[in-house]
């Protein structure tokens, strides 16, 4: 009796498999990674802003020392993370208000003012003053820290307010935990 050809290389394969040794090897993973703390960053129109303070008139600053008052936000986004950034300001001081923001336009006898409005109270930051008293610190929401500011001209001198530009330029930090 014949057995069918298709038997054969089955057996073959059979003793095959069962007579050869495979060798075993094994190895291991090793993972790594780095969990870094969130960051903030300045609004994008905060980055560079232009503040436009209101037109005033040297008539103004007869009997007020300060006018033309804006107000606006600066907001920082963060990372869920951050509970809390600190706004850092600082500028060039008036050489006769030292503690106000220069004018480098052409109007004379006039400075900035640059405050912080929290909680609708005002806060002027002085352009001479150390790092605390030129700071704010606001907690975030949502990944987010709004700072409400406000801006103002000063007069500077007592008599001597002349009409022209008002140029005042500062530049804000922001440090964030």
């Amino acid at each position: 009796m014949k057995k069918p050809l298709f038997v054969l290389p089955l057996l073959v394969a059979a003793a095959t498999i069962t007579g050869t040794a495979q060798a075993v090897q094994t190895g291991s993973l090793r993972f790594t990674g780095d969990i870094q703390g969130g960051t903030c960053h300045l609004a994008t129109g905060d980055v560079s802003r232009l503040i436009e303070l209101p037109p005033v008139k040297v008539s103004d600053f007869d009997s007020a020392t300060w006018a033309g008052l804006k107000t606006f936000d600066l907001t920082a986004n963060c990372d869920s993370d951050i509970r809390s950034v600190t706004f850092t300001f600082n500028g060039t001081s008036d050489s006769l208000a030292p503690e106000r923001f220069a004018n480098t336009g052409t109007a004379r006898g006039i400075a900035t003012v640059i405050q912080s409005r929290i909680g609708g109270t005002a806060y002027n930051f002085p352009a001479n003053g150390n790092p605390t008293a030129r700071s704010r610190t606001i907690s975030t929401t949502a990944g987010r820290a709004v700072l409400p500011m406000g801006a103002h001209y000063i007069k500077t001198v007592l008599f001597g307010v002349s009409k022209g530009t008002l140029i005042t330029t500062a530049s804000v930090t922001i440090t964030y935990n």
